[in-house]
């Protein structure tokens, strides 16, 4: 058998509207079944809520009424 008379017949199965048809529904199948396979959720990252400063110490009380007066302790 002749590869050149081999040529058309190749030709006229490639042109035919089922081939073309079944060839994009493959493809499109295996896209679909490709995006299935790697889709990974996206994790949605939690607010975290900022911690309330600590609140200020209490001012520590000083004898300072004895100093004013004149520095002695009794």
């Amino acid at each position: 058998m002749e590869k050149i008379a081999f040529i058309p017949l190749v030709m006229e199965v490639l042109k035919d509207w089922r081939v073309i048809f079944i060839t994009i529904l493959m493809i499109l199948f295996v896209a679909i079944g490709n995006y299935v396979q790697h889709y990974v959720k996206k994790v949605k990252p939690t607010k975290k809520k900022k911690a309330a400063p600590p609140p200020p110490p209490p001012p520590k009380k000083e004898e300072e009424g004895n100093e004013e007066e004149g520095g002695e302790e009794e």
